[in-house]
């Protein structure tokens, strides 16, 4: 493990030679250049003020779009939909970047350019970039009451400061070196760890994607693929698909769920700080952190 990873305080981990690192930005600017090319128009900054169901029209401050079929992939501001607002909820995700560092990553052994995540429910990720800086970030911040995703969740302070102080316990290599970019966003949790995909109230002419629960980039062309069978009212393996089956588990109403939230994200905190010093954790603690979503879920079989 120090070897793949430059750092002594690993219990042990599972290396998985077949995964991959994909850059989301470069991702969708790839997409664009695709789109465009086979002839499809994009209009950007063009933010949806108002949506018609009923005629399938999708106004915006320059004018308006109407179509057969409209696709809402929102990710966490799908909370805006008041049918999907106990489906999910918005939890930050927090990042730093260093300043290049490649000599004392060759130092350490972190040469692989392995991608690591840890197994704490607030969970470290972290990567080398190729001019040998560090990227760190971990979710599970902030929430957001109700379906207020503000500008709160694109940088905090407090939160850069807390990762500042963690990345060089995880990776001691980074110890002095400056921290030169942050950033946050907002990740829709759903219950289980799994996206909700579906139609709006029975209607495939209104389909929808949310609840990627931080694993978005990978799964999202599975997404698309139901999303876009749906749209076109196709009867096959995509649209028959498991996965679109609506929103199967929600979240408490408000003020129960922020409030709730905020009690168990504490329960959770403090368990994983007292496991990091290798001290006990009290029964009641362990109880109500068990109580966040964990991405565990059941299987069921019709034959069962």
């Amino acid at each position: 493990m120090r070897e793949r990873t430059g750092s002594p305080v690993h219990l042990g981990g599972l290396l998985d030679p077949d995964a991959a690192t994909v850059h989301a930005g470069y991702l969708a600017r790839g997409l664009r250049r695709a789109a465009v090319a086979r002839g499809v128009k994009i209009y950007e900054r063009s933010p949806m003020l108002e949506l018609d169901r009923e005629e399938g029209v999708v106004r915006t401050p320059s004018g308006s779009v109407e179509a057969q079929a409209v696709v809402l992939a929102l990710n966490a501001w799908a909370l805006q939909i008041p049918e999907l607002r106990r489906a999910i909820v918005a939890v930050s995700s927090d990042m730093i970047a260093t300043a290049p560092m490649p000599e004392l990553l060759s130092e350490s052994g972190w040469t692989g350019g392995e991608c690591i995540s840890n197994s704490r429910l607030m969970v470290h990720y972290y990567r080398t970039t190729r001019d040998g800086r560090i990227a760190f970030g971990r979710g599970g911040g902030r929430l957001a009451f109700g379906a207020r995703v503000d500008a709160n969740f694109d940088f905090n302070r407090r939160q850069t400061n807390k990762l500042k102080q963690e990345l060089p316990q995880l990776v001691p290599a980074a110890a002095g070196v400056p921290v030169t970019h942050a950033w946050g966003g907002p990740i829709d949790r759903s219950r289980d760890g799994l996206p909700v995909i579906g139609c709006l109230r029975g209607r495939c002419a209104l389909v929808y994607a949310t609840g990627f629960s931080g694993n978005g980039v990978a799964p999202s062309l599975t997404a698309a693929k139901i999303l876009a069978s749906s749209a076109l009212g196709r009867d096959d393996e995509w649209s028959g698909s498991g996965l679109n089956r609506g929103a199967p588990a929600r979240f408490p109403p408000e003020p129960i769920r922020f409030a709730g939230g905020l009690v168990v994200r504490e329960a959770v905190r403090r368990k994983e700080r007292r496991e990091d010093e290798g001290k006990g954790v009290d029964p009641l603690t362990r109880r109500v952190a068990a109580l966040a979503p964990s991405g565990f879920f059941r299987v069921s079989r019709e034959d069962d």
